[in-house]
């Protein structure tokens, strides 16, 4: 297993980590710090450099130069489990309430809601994915790893809008989406509905720029689809839609779109909320 002493690294982040090459590379990293006491999330050692990861390398740097001494052994060494699902729905129905935004709670209607990381660093799937719906009368919740940003193949070189690289703006949008296919390939949550908000960033230097590029309302083909089997990097999968990290996660979400269609009819629109992460004290 590799360890982090047999890297070059100096006890700052750098963009990419660049001598870990490979998933594979990456995951030994993450059991090594598992193994030393890290918390590295639900997800555990998943293969992705994510921002979770990053902090857990640096802490660890920290700690073998003087600073703490020792991991906080209070957190779980292996990845946590979702909090209870009755707290998760409490606490989204209460920021929706706050924020004037519909949750629904009739039968198999999803709440589709993208959490955010404010982390100015591209190309990481470092957002999640909650969904939550009633089936049988009961709550259910589903959490995946996601991206809700571009990846640095649009952000750095190729706009495909000459008004700069799309950033979706935290809102709901509601009936928005439907199930068609996404660039005629495979079935997708679609914007076809609605127009959506983005803020466009033209700079081309690689880093996210929330919230500081002007404001693009519009149908621009935001789309909430997947990436690869399991990718590590965002770069082209992305140029401001809302992407999966995991292909089977993608699949069981469409999945649960297509039951909620039988159950409401061909054509059934679904809402799509994106969050602030520093908004959502429960994750």
């Amino acid at each position: 297993m590799r360890t982090i002493d047999q890297h070059r690294y100096n006890g700052y982040f750098n963009d990419s980590f660049t001598e870990l090459n490979t998933s594979s590379e990456i995951k030994e990293i993450q059991q090594f710090l598992i193994q030393k006491g890290y918390n590295l999330g639900r997800w555990g050692a998943d293969g992705d450099m994510g921002r979770v990861t990053k902090q857990a390398i640096y802490d660890y740097i920290k700690s073998q130069q003087g600073g703490s001494q020792q991991p906080n052994y209070n957190t779980p060494t292996t990845p946590t489990t979702p909090a209870s699902t009755a707290n998760l729905v409490r606490e989204f129905k209460s920021i929706f309430n706050r924020k004037n935004y519909v949750f629904q709670d009739d039968e198999l209607r999803l709440n589709i809601i993208g959490i955010r990381n404010l982390d100015a660093n591209a190309d990481l799937f470092d957002d999640e994915l909650v969904v939550i719906w009633k089936e049988n009368g009961a709550y259910q919740v589903k959490r995946y790893p996601f991206t809700t940003d571009p990846g640095k193949g649009y952000l750095q070189s190729v706009m495909l809008n000459p008004k700069g690289t799309a950033i979706l703006k935290a809102g709901q949008y509601r009936n928005t989406y439907k199930l068609a296919l996404h660039r005629s390939k495979y079935i997708a949550l679609a914007q076809r509905n609605g127009p959506v908000t983005v803020y466009r960033d033209n700079n081309k230097n690689g880093s996210l720029d929330f919230m500081v590029g002007n404001q693009d309302t519009g149908y621009f083909g935001i789309n909430i689809h997947k990436a690869g089997t399991n990718s590590t990097r965002v770069n082209k999968s992305s140029a401001g839609c809302q992407v999966f990290k995991r292909a089977a996660d993608f699949n069981e979400l469409i999945s649960l779109c297509k039951k909620s269609e039988r159950k409401y009819g061909a054509g059934t629109k679904f809402t799509y909320t994106l969050l602030e992460k520093r908004g959502v004290s429960i994750l």
